[in-house]
Parts: structure tokens; sequence; C-alpha cells
């Protein structure tokens, strides 16, 4: 995967998911609060129809309360059967007009307790014997409902509140009284929110039988809801049932004195309509919120990764050797800009590393051009010393075999060019024969004195570089001075100072008129092109060339008259002088 791809992928689930799911939260939320809201509309619904209902039930209850307080119908129900037919036809016009009175909204019949006795009176197919005539007079005054049909259908057309009538204070029941009221009266009570279209109301009673129906077409429903229990107290008084193979909530609560019931059914689609709406929007808004994010998260990645691509393509040139600036957006502030600029700077400093290292091969190639040149083909000079040496020792000329004999060390020591380390011990031999022969020259004008520690000297060391610092005392300190009769002297120390070795050369000539450090700079200027006094030059470049610019060669007066030069050198580990010390051998 590329970068673009591997920044893209995460961003796009970290703003799809979270969207998604705060979607579907939300969601859920607004179905719960929707739902609930449409539920307690149901239930404040039900609750207002209940409260005109059971006003009417109440007005129906107060009429049969006139009926009973009725002193004129108590005198006339009491008087007894009508012994003749004139008494009848009295009793029918005296309770008539009673009924006239008391009757109210709703159509009011009594029947005499002993009505096979009143034959002209009951018209009707009412008997002693009909089940809510005898129900009626055995309830003793307690009012009972029953519901009538006379098309046939389920649903009941016309209601009838029946009660006796009793003796006062006898209490024996005198007459049962039916008041009529129509079904459509109750459900006229009944009223549904506009917005509720498929809202059905039905009245049931405490044994699941069917008191009244807003809707006679409801068939499906009526089968459903009859014989069906109440809900327990305390649970929920909503419910989810389902009708005709799709779901429907339930309400219900009960109604007035008796054991009725008023049951509210809506199918679920109705009160989760507006839910479904808003599922639909919200749907179509997470999908274009995701989309605009997603366009808007890969444009600004692609902002971002575009510049490191185009950067990545341009360095790929560097493994074809090609070191080349950047040009593009280098000024830009933020952190893109900066790494096009230290990327630039990265090339800058590669190509001056390239251009410094050039020149110290190049100085190196000079260097050892220059030793190549003063070595005047040191196989040939070796092998003729020796040859003066050993005739020398066979003319008796100890002196002249003394002096060959170091020459020949020192050219031993230097002759191998292939290595630079060699160790201390070897380093301070060679210049111990470097003295002998400049002692049997100058005439024993001066002493040389070590003062070498004893640990350090299988130290690696770099080769021929204390013999120029030992060879400048002798020439310009010693013997340029004139000093006779030995009192010439030189100090030569070698000690270990924290991570380096540290090697002076002291004499008590007359001290150094020279600035050391703009001779090397004005050497440096000529390339080490000079007649003389290149040979603390060289030393010194070979030291900062190997090591670094921290190591090299100083010269400094001593209070006491003369000059200290001093030689600062890397401490290595033994095995870096292994080779050179074999090939010294």
């Amino acid at each position: 995967m590329t970068l673009y791809q591997k920044i893209v992928l995460p961003l796009v689930c970290i703003v799809v998911i979270p969207t998604v799911l705060l979607g579907l939260l939300a969601f859920q939320r607004s179905s719960e609060q929707i739902e609930a809201m449409a539920r307690t509309l149901l239930l404040d619904n039900l609750q207002h129809n209940i409260k005109r209902l059971n006003e009417r039930l109440t007005a129906i209850e107060a009429q049969s309360e006139n009926v009973i307080a009725s002193e004129k119908l108590r005198f006339l129900l009491g008087s007894g059967p009508p012994a003749t037919l004139v008494d009848e036809l009295e009793f029918i016009r005296q309770i008539y007009a009673l009924i006239g009175e008391l009757k109210g909204d709703y159509e009011l019949t009594l029947y005499p307790k002993q009505l096979d006795k009143y034959p002209n009176y009951n018209s009707s197919s009412v008997t002693p014997d009909t089940p809510w005539f005898r129900q009626a007079i055995d309830m003793g005054g307690r009012p009972f409902w029953r519901v009538e049909s006379p098309s046939g259908g389920p649903v009941p057309q016309v209601l009838h509140y029946v009660r006796s009538v009793r003796s006062i204070p006898l209490l024996e029941t005198l007459a049962v009284m039916d008041i009529r009221i129509p079904a459509f009266v109750l459900t006229n009570d009944i009223t549904a929110p506009e917005h509720l279209r498929h809202v059905r109301f039905t009245v049931i009673d405490g044994l699941g039988g069917l008191i009244m129906a807003d809707k006679g077409e409801m068939d499906g429903l009526l089968t459903a809801l009859l014989g069906t229990a109440a809900p327990e107290p305390g649970s929920d008084r909503i419910r989810t049932i389902v009708l005709d193979g799709k779901p429907h909530y339930e309400a219900s609560l009960p109604v007035g004195k008796n054991d009725w019931r008023l049951v509210a059914t809506i199918p679920v689609a109705d009160l989760m309509g507006p839910v479904d709406n808003i599922k639909t929007f919200m749907w179509w808004l997470v999908a274009a919120g995701i989309a605009l994010m997603v366009v808007f998260a890969m444009l600004l990645v692609k902002l971002f990764t575009t510049p490191v691509k185009s950067l990545v393509h341009h360095m790929r040139r560097i493994h074809r050797g090609e070191l080349a600036y950047y040009p593009h957006y280098a000024k830009r502030g933020d952190e893109i800009g900066q790494l096009m600029h230290g990327y630039n700077s990265m090339v800058s400093g590669l190509l001056r590393l390239i251009d410094n290292t050039k020149g110290i091969e190049e100085e190196k190639r000079r260097l050892e051009m220059r030793t190549l040149i003063h070595q005047i083909n040191p196989h040939f000079l070796y092998n003729t010393m020796d040859a003066i040496r050993w005739r020398a020792e066979r003319a008796g000329e100890s002196t002249i075999a003394e002096m060959v004999a170091s020459l020949v060390n020192l050219l031993r020591f230097s002759i191998n060019n292939g290595e630079e380390l060699t160790t201390v011990e070897r380093e301070i031999e060679h210049v111990r024969s470097y003295l002998n022969i400049e002692t049997k020259r100058a005439g024993e004008t001066f002493q040389a004195l070590f003062h070498i520690q004893p640990h350090v000297m299988q130290a690696p060391f770099m080769k021929l570089t204390i013999q120029p610092l030992v060879e400048n005392a002798v020439k310009h300190a010693i013997k340029k001075n004139g000093r006779e009769g030995g009192g010439g002297k030189i100090m030569i120390s070698l000690l270990r100072e924290g991570d380096c070795l540290v090697c002076r050369v002291e004499d008590n000539g007359p001290g150094s008129t020279i600035d050391l450090a703009e001779h090397f700079r004005a050497l440096d200027r000529q390339h080490g092109n000079a007649d003389s006094g290149v040979g603390l030059y060289n030393t010194n470049r070979r030291l900062q060339l190997r090591f670094g610019e921290a190591y090299g060669i100083r010269l400094d007066n001593r209070e006491g008259g003369g000059c200290t030069a001093t030689l600062v050198h890397p401490l290595l580990e033994p095995e870096s002088a292994n080779g050179a010390r074999e090939k010294d051998k």
C-alpha cells in the first residue's frame, strides 16, 4: 500500500464508522422518543374518551336513580296487579305518564315483577323466564348491562341498562327497568386524533364480551379482541399484538364503575411512519455526509502526500548517482516545506562533503608523491649502506660502522610505505637511531633524554611523526645556535592524557620565532610546496587527515628558554598496529 492509501483508509474508517454508529444511535433514540410520544398521545386520547364515556354512563345511572326515587312509581307498582281490565288500562295510562316524566334522554321501559298478570301492558317478547329479566330480579337492585344486535351482526347496536326497582323499606322487587341506549350514542362520544386515521376503539367487559365497537366492519379485530383478558395491574398499558398479520399497538383503560375496559388499537406503521421518513432522510443525510467527508479527507491527504510522493520520485535520482536540489514546495511554511528544505540542505551537505573528500584525497596523493620523490629508491640506498657498514667494520672504523647501522635502521623503519601505524616502542627506536647519527655527526654537543610511560609502549602510533619534532629541535635549537661542550639538551616525553597520547619534545635553545599555526596556513595556501619547513607541516597534515582536526602539532616557548613541540595523538586499540608491527619486524 502507498502512503496515500495507508492514510486514507484509516481516516475513512475513522469517519465512516463513528458516523454510521452515531446515525444508528440517533435513529434508535429518535424512534424511541417518537414511539414514546405516540404512545403517550394514544393514552391521552384514551383517557379523554374514557372521561366522556364515564360522563355518559354517569348520566344513565343518574336517570336510573331518578326512576328508583319516584314515589309515584313505587306506589303504582306496590298497589298490586290489576283485578280487572279497567284497572289494567288505568295502570297502563299512569305508568306511561310516569315513564314520560322519568325517561330523560333515553328510552325507558318498566316491567312489573308479575309480568304475566299484565297481558295488555306487556306487548314485547319478555316473559318472567327471560334470562336478563330473572337476572335483574336476582341481583336485588344492582344494575348490569346487556347488548343487543337486531341485525344479527357481531357488533352490538343497542345497549340496555337493566336494574330492578324495589320498595322502601322492605326492599321487595317491584319491577325491572330497562334503559335503552343506541350504540352510536357511546360511539359518538369517542374521538380519535385526525392524523391517526386507523385507530379503532372497542369497549369490552370483564369476561371479554363485546360492549361497543366504533367500526362494525372490523370483524378480524373484534375476533382477536374478544375473549382477551385485561392487562395485569402495574403492567404496561400498551402492548403489541398481531392482527391480520400486522403488528398493532393495543392500549386499554377501565371505564366507569363496571368491569369494562376501553381498548384502542392502531397499526404500528401509523405511529412509526414519521420514524421511517426520518430514517430515510437520516440515511440520505449520513450517506451524503460520509461522501463529503471522504472526498474532503482524500483531498486533504492528497495535499500532504503528493509533495512526499514527488520527493520520493526525485530521490530515486540519487540511486543513479545524481545529487540534485528539489525546487518544489520549499517555500511552504509547514512540515512539508521543512522536509523539502531539509532535503536540499542534505544535498548541499553531501555535495560539500564530496568536495572535501576529493580535496583530502588529492592532498593525500600529493603527500604520497612528495614522499616518493624524497625516497630516492630506499631499497638501493639500504643495500648500499649495508655494504658500507661491513667494509667499515673490516677496516676497523667502528664509529663509521655504528653510524651506518643507525642509518640502516632508519631506512628499515621507513622502507615500508604500505602501513601508517606502528607502535610507540618502534617509533622511539626510530628516534634513537636518528639521534645516534646526529650525536656522531655533531660531536656529542647535546644530550637526549627520554621519559616514556611503560604501559603505552605497545600502543598504536602513526609512523615517522616524532622524528620530525626531534629533528626540528636538533637543527634549530641546538646546532643552529652553536652550543658547544655538550650544553644542548633535548627532553622527549610521551604520556597518556585521557583518551590521547601526548608527546612533548623540549629543548633549551633560544625558542621559536615563528607562529606555527600561521606557518601551516601559509603552506596550506601553497599546497605544501616550499623549499623548507615542510617536515612539521607534513606530519601535522598526516595526523589531521587520518584522525581529524583535534589532533596535530603545536609549538610553545618555555618560560626558562627553549621551545616545546607538542604532538597530540589519539589512543588506539593495540590491534590497530598488529599488521604494521609485523611488517616492521
